[in-house]
């Protein structure tokens, strides 16, 4: 199986029509036989018309890491090929819909940004990582903690999918972000993460100075 995965190859850019904009996609590190499988599980829970599936727990995404996909590879082809955007967040959502008191939602094609963005809140301290992530500039999280400061982290939360991304731009100085103009957009799905998702460097630095302090 690891061998598959390393001797996988990255598919020719394909360009994916969409209604606002053109995607260019390829489903990096999945093999053939991954790929298919990421296609049923995406048919059967998200795709499903016939059952109005409202979330997607951890329970049913072990389903697809004992074949070594994990959620930020089924996240990431969800992107890839159906140009489902995400929105991570620590917060607590209603159902269906996003709000925004500024009238800007935010979203990203990256799966590691927002399962980040899912387990880590900025909440009294400053999340630090890369406005751009590719090869040469890998994503990390430098967490500024004030002192004294208790880190607020969730050991299990959710990402929204949000299939109809029209209205969303992208934000010309992230390499990650989608940004749309409105006080709210509808989300389809709830997907849960876990700490563990999160596979990429955490440093805390005890050095955060709130502006007003």
């Amino acid at each position: 199986m690891w061998s598959d995965i390393i001797k996988s190859k990255w598919n020719n850019f394909v360009v994916k029509k969409n209604t606002k904009q053109n995607l260019l996609y390829s489903l990096l590190s999945l093999t053939k036989e991954q790929e298919t499988l990421c296609d049923n599980f995406y048919e059967k829970n998200i795709n499903n018309k016939q059952e109005k599936i409202k979330k997607i727990s951890l329970n049913q995404l072990q389903e697809l890491k004992e074949k070594w996909i994990t959620t930020e590879l089924f996240l990431d082809y969800l992107y890839q090929k159906h140009g489902i955007l995400l929105h991570g967040s620590t917060d607590e959502i209603e159902w269906n819909t996003l709000k925004s008191r500024n009238n800007k939602i935010f979203a990203t094609d990256k799966a590691s940004v927002a399962i980040l963005k899912s387990i880590y809140s900025n909440k009294g301290v400053n999340l630090e990582y890369p406005d751009q992530i590719d090869e040469k500039n890998p994503l990390y999280l430098k967490i500024h903690t004030q002192k004294n400061w208790d880190l607020i982290s969730n050991e299990q939360w959710n990402i929204c999918l949000i299939k109809n991304n029209n209205w969303f731009k992208k934000n010309p100085n992230r390499s990650w972000e989608y940004i749309k103009d409105q006080q709210e957009t509808e989300f389809s799905i709830i997907i849960e993460t876990e700490k563990s998702d999160f596979k990429y460097p955490v440093q805390v630095i005890n050095d955060y100075r709130p502006k007003n302090n």
